[in-house]
């Protein structure tokens, strides 16, 4: 059997980094400030993905069905090795087609000394007919970590929580807290074929 845990972090401080994700390997290291060096030689991590936390709607290849408020902004339960990937999609199509679809697939950028830095929130306006004048959409990473000793997962919350991703972490800059996380198991020949997809 194969063993990952899912990692959903809340994005606390805009981030200054690739565009698309963060990469594994500013999670790898960022973990390495927290771990011993032989347990975290041993950990991979994948890429994390950028999610609004927003309205959404399982997809039909998803083992759970309908509408969840601010689904983004949790891990689902995973019952087959496809759920695993909901918000893998940079395009995020689980997203309800009455949510500002165009606008939160396009992360919103502010320059942080001269540097464009991803936003942790995106702040809309709204119609004046509607109760808000504003609307604001928390983001978050979620990402996958794997071991070559199963035994060293999952890691623990105090590890998890607080990391710091991204350029000029000195700062503040990429911080994120721990959100959500779950360890799911799948048999082994399944997740090797596509590990690289993680």
């Amino acid at each position: 059997m194969t063993r990952i845990q899912q990692v959903h972090w809340e994005l606390n401080m805009d981030y200054l980094g690739h565009p698309y994700y963060v990469s594994g390997n500013a999670i790898y290291h960022a973990l390495g400030m927290q771990l011993e060096h032989d347990v975290h030689q041993h950990i991979n991590a994948s890429h994390g993905m950028f999610v609004p936390g927003q309205f959404g709607t399982f997809p039909e290849e998803h083992s759970q069905s309908g509408i969840r408020p601010y689904m983004g902004s949790a891990l689902p339960d995973v019952e087959s090795y496809t759920d695993l990937f909901l918000f893998r999609h940079p395009d995020h199509p689980w997203l309800l087609d009455s949510r500002p679809r165009d606008a939160l697939n396009a992360h919103d950028i502010r320059i942080q000394s001269g540097m464009p830095a991803l936003a942790h929130e995106t702040i809309m306006g709204r119609p004046d007919d509607h109760r808000k004048q504003q609307q604001t959409t928390r983001w978050y990473v979620t990402a996958y970590l794997h071991a070559d000793d199963p035994d060293l997962l999952p890691l623990g919350e105090d590890v998890l929580d607080g990391l710091q991703f991204g350029g000029k972490r000195n700062y503040g800059f990429g911080e994120v807290s721990l959100k959500d996380t779950q360890v799911r198991y799948f048999p082994t020949g399944v997740s090797s074929g596509a590990k690289a997809s993680l």
